[in-house]
């Protein structure tokens, strides 16, 4: 998994980088996002996102480790992802916010798909075939691409 350190490197930085911005777009929106369940749990949906990602980067670069082991961690985090994001799901959509920007929200929010391309990497590698590294790289890239645009949603669209 050595070659894989680079990997892991420019995710975990550019989680942690993303997560920065959230807290910026939130705490410029904080007014608007305070009022709004809906907004609410979409903010936090988009730090788990994140959060994710920089999880997925600390497992890689964990020395020594085995695949399968790899394989058995990110099936245990595609369970509780899974389950923690789609719980902020049923919040968001139970509480309809008056913003128009909440169904893009929604519509932008890979949760499922973030959680279904971990689960099926964890499996692969759970199998010995090391190409489920090379599976990881979705939901890496979906849980990328879904936060950034809702950061940036949550940052440009709401209104007052």
């Amino acid at each position: 998994m050595k070659a894989w350190d680079t990997f892991a490197e420019i995710c975990g930085g550019g989680s942690a980088t993303l997560t920065g911005l959230l807290f910026v777009a939130v705490s410029i929106r904080i007014a608007s996002i305070a009022k709004s369940q809906e907004l609410r749990n979409r903010a936090a949906q988009t730090l788990s996102l994140f959060g994710i990602v920089l999880i997925i980067s600390v497992l890689i670069a964990i020395p020594g480790q085995a695949y399968r082991t790899l394989g058995v961690e990110l099936m245990v985090l595609a369970v509780l992802a899974g389950t923690g994001l789609n719980i902020l799901d049923r919040r968001a959509k139970g509480v309809r916010s008056d913003q128009a920007i909440a169904p893009v929200l929604e519509a932008l929010t890979p949760v499922t798909v973030t959680s279904l391309l971990l689960l099926a990497a964890g499996i692969v590698l759970v199998f010995g075939v090391h190409a489920g590294l090379y599976v990881l790289v979705g939901p890496v890239f979906v849980a990328f691409a879904g936060g950034i645009a809702s950061a940036w949603l949550l940052l440009t669209k709401i209104t007052e």
